[in-house]
């Protein structure tokens, strides 16, 4: 069952030398969740070519420049939450369903 919630706090961290993120997501209904960011939802907010190329092995002070733009990318963000294997994940709103509204 997919839910909706806000992210009050994120952070990216190193998971066996890989770049991961975490939030803790408000509900709504006074539930607090801590949710991971799939790689491919976090390779099109914060594309990997814009700050290594194609470096592959990154030194770990590259962290302490990703982590604020991932909290300024994404905290305060409305997020689709879901469940799989005991673990939330979370992923931002789809453009699918917004239509523009003609002048």
């Amino acid at each position: 069952m997919a839910l909706n919630g806000n992210i009050k706090t994120i952070q990216a961290f190193l998971d066996r030398d890989r770049l991961r993120v975490a939030a803790q997501v408000d509900t709504g209904n006074g539930e607090i969740l801590k949710a991971y960011l799939p790689d491919r939802e976090l390779s099109a907010l914060l594309p990997r070519s814009i700050l290594t190329g194609k470096i592959k092995d990154v030194p770990r002070e590259l962290l302490s420049t990703i982590e604020p733009l991932i909290r300024r990318l994404a905290a305060g963000r409305n997020v689709r939450l879901w469940q799989y294997e005991q673990q939330y994940y979370f992923s931002f709103l789809s453009w699918k369903n917004v239509r523009f509204l003609s002048d």
